[in-house]
């Protein structure tokens, strides 16, 4: 037995993402926290110093430095961080072979043997671990060689290897959703004011009522099982104080950003049990979750539930990630996602009206997907959602595609046996399996023209967290500096701050009358666009028509012009109207009123989007009108009208789109002059970007 001082330091470690999804960088997973709880609260042989090092904010553990005085490393992974993940726990292994390595997550979980011979770990936790980290860290520590492997065989919900020979011990039921009831932010390395969370994280569910093929959850988590009430307030309440402490980013107003990390936080109607608690617990949440920004995952059946949907709005939730994952009904049926995509629309529509900011989540690949269907999917989901994320169909360990879809290597040929997959090609970007429609590398260029018609919002993260962390830098430069050289900082500061204040009124109004001009050149080719095409559907229309025919089409036509018109115009006004508002305020920019119109500019922002995508809207709709009544005409010179109302349609929508880019680009401009208002560039041409 080892003997040694009570008290024990562990290492949690979160690889570095390597592509995917951008938010798992910007906003950590909660599943190291958990885990540092449990170990927090253990009450055991040994006492646990934890420390939860996320690379994607502290950079690249040195296994070989960072571990000395480790007495326990845990490493987790999801799919494409596997091979970080392998490279932290052999190298941890070859520096300090006697250190204890657990694997766990919710990659290694199911492939326990594979992470077990590939990195010389000790054990891999199957499922969730905060009931087992506890009593399985005292075993590693009390016991080695022998005595440990016959302690180990005794142990529940975990792997190991015995000798050579995997074992595997099951773990029978599920842990309490609150068996950890407040996460470990105070483990979290570099959590500081100074490098503080991108937004808050809080769980309130583990599981889902669902069984699509795709997902790890189902196996991963297995039942729905909500929090207590009280837990959810509790850790509601934990967010504002590490909001209160600096240690969650906030808007000059205070407001901070939430997920609601759930895979799915509102049931939908059929659930009615679960529903119907959900939808008293958000009632529930009035007076807690004032100054929040929150997000979540829900299914689009919600546009179906006026009264929990209305709830969500009152708790404080602003954006909503839907699951659309495809247009075509086959292929949701094959992958039991239980909805019609007619229905979808409709939902869809309805979640937009009552003003939530939409991510539409979207799967490519799927049995009844051709390169023609995924491309009319990306501009109807661009309709109906402001944001949207695109994956390949992609195998997941625990999910019935595992085996099911043939792997492939690097190189697009099949994977040979017993050769460890590519994990790093795990990111949804590309094929990585046998598919007949597609060879790897059409479906890496397949996935760029689709993602080029959408407005991925990893690319928006990606934006935000950037000018996060640069402001986080800058800022803990400036009180370094502020530090070493107190009287010289003072001075420089005095100075940087006159000579800001005397150009930021001026700058801004540039920054203003450059965007008035921009979106004005826009919107004028825009217009361009859809008169042209208008005058080739009217020229392609001169055939040998019944004359009733004719006329229906000419009336279409001549709505589609009149709509044109008027909400060109309407959007050319609010710009304007806008624009002078700003101009007015644009000189008091500086000091107290900054925030004031810090404010004033997001306002201007959403204001101008949400026009702007009205005005696509019905612009669309009218083309649509035409097109259907195009198409229920017979005959070549039918088709060929129809097929040139079409490319039309897709000509003016990339328009509008360039319209609503230049306005989003516009106001980041403007954002930018706020922050930072230096004197800009000359600019000889106003440009909209």
């Amino acid at each position: 037995m080892v003997t040694s001082s009570r008290s024990k330091r562990v290492i949690i470690v979160a690889p570095k993402s390597t592509g995917g999804n951008f938010e798992y960088v910007a906003i950590p997973r909660q599943g190291p926290l958990y885990l540092s709880g449990a170990l927090g609260q253990w009450h055991g042989d040994y006492l646990y110093e934890r420390e939860v090092w996320y690379e994607d904010r502290c950079g690249h553990i040195d296994p070989d430095k960072d571990l000395e005085k480790a007495d326990i490393l845990l490493v987790t992974a999801l799919i494409n961080e596997a091979p970080r993940a392998y490279q932290i726990a052999r190298e941890a292994r070859q520096h300090h072979p006697n250190l204890p390595i657990i694997g766990g997550g919710p990659h290694m979980s199911p492939l326990a043997d594979e992470a077990l011979r590939f990195t010389g770990m000790d054990a891999v936790v199957q499922r969730e671990g905060e009931d087992v980290i506890g009593p399985l860290c005292d075993l590693m520590l009390s016991y080695d060689g022998a005595e440990r492997t016959a302690q180990l065989r005794k142990f529940p919900g975990i792997a190991f290897l015995d000798e050579s020979h995997y074992v595997e011990n099951a773990r029978h039921g599920v842990i309490p959703p609150n068996y950890v009831e407040l996460p470990d932010f105070a483990s979290v390395k570099d959590l500081t004011p100074a490098n503080p969370l991108a937004a808050g994280i809080i769980e309130t569910v583990r599981g889902c009522t669902e069984k699509c093929t795709y997902c790890q959850v189902i196996q991963q988590f297995l039942g729905y099982r909500m929090v207590p009430r009280e837990t959810e307030l509790r850790r509601l309440a934990q967010l504002h104080k590490l909001a209160e402490d600096g240690l969650i980013y906030a808007a000059r107003d205070g407001r901070f950003s939430v997920f609601v990390s759930d895979d799915l936080h509102p049931p939908p109607l059929r659930a009615v049990k679960y529903r119907d608690e959900r939808l008293a617990r958000l009632r529930n949440w009035k007076g807690h979750t004032e100054g929040m920004w929150m997000i979540c995952q829900t299914r689009a059946e919600i546009g179906q539930d006026p009264e929990l949907a209305e709830a969500m709005v009152e708790a404080g939730f602003k954006m909503l990630y839907v699951g659309v994952e495809s247009s075509n009904a086959k292929n949701l049926a094959l992958v039991k996602k239980r909805q019609d995509p007619d229905q979808v629309h409709k939902d869809l529509t309805k979640l937009n009206e009552l003003g939530f900011i939409l991510c539409a989540m979207t799967i490519i690949g799927l049995p009844y997907d051709t390169d023609e269907s995924i491309m009319e999917m990306a501009r109807w989901v661009r309709t109906v959602s402001r944001y949207q994320t695109a994956n390949w169909l992609t195998p997941l360990p625990a999910t019935v595609n595992w085996h099911g879809l043939a792997p492939v290597d690097e190189d697009g040929s099949i994977l040979p046996p017993g050769k460890m997959r590519p994990y790093h090609l795990y990111t949804g970007r590309q094929l990585v399996h046998r598919d007949e429609r597609w060879s790897l590398q059409e479906s890496r260029d397949l996935f760029a023209r689709y993602t080029r018609e959408l407005r991925p919002v990893d690319a928006l993260y990606e934006r935000i967290f950037r000018m996060f962390r640069s402001k986080a830098y800058y800022e803990t430069m400036g009180r370094r500096q502020a530090e070493e050289a107190p009287a010289s900082a003072v001075a420089r500061l005095a100075a940087s701050v006159s000579t800001r204040t005397a150009s930021a009124g001026a700058n801004l109004t540039a920054a203003l009358a450059r965007m008035s001009e921009g979106v004005s050149l826009k919107l004028n080719e825009a217009e361009k666009t859809l008169s042209a095409g208008i005058a080739d559907i009217a020229s392609h229309a001169q055939v040998s028509w019944p004359t009733e025919w004719r006329e229906s089409l000419a009336a279409r036509v001549r709505g589609l012009q009149e709509t044109a018109s008027t909400k060109l115009a309407e959007l050319r006004a609010t710009v304007t109207a806008n624009v002078t508002e700003a101009r007015a305020l644009a000189v008091t920019a500086t000091g107290d009123a900054r925030d004031a119109w810090s404010s004033r500019l997001e306002e201007l922002g959403h204001t101008l989007s949400s026009k702007a995508r009205e005005v696509r809207e019905a612009l669309l709709l009218r083309l649509k009108q035409v097109r259907d009544s195009v198409a229920t005409l017979r005959g070549d010179p039918h088709r060929s009208l129809t097929a040139k109302v079409g490319e039309v349609q897709e000509a003016f929508a990339r328009r509008l789109d360039e319209v609503g880019e230049a306005m989003a680009a516009l106001v980041a401009d403007l954002r930018a002059t706020l922050e930072d208002p230096a004197p800009a560039r000359q600019r000889t041409t106003p440009s909209p970007s």
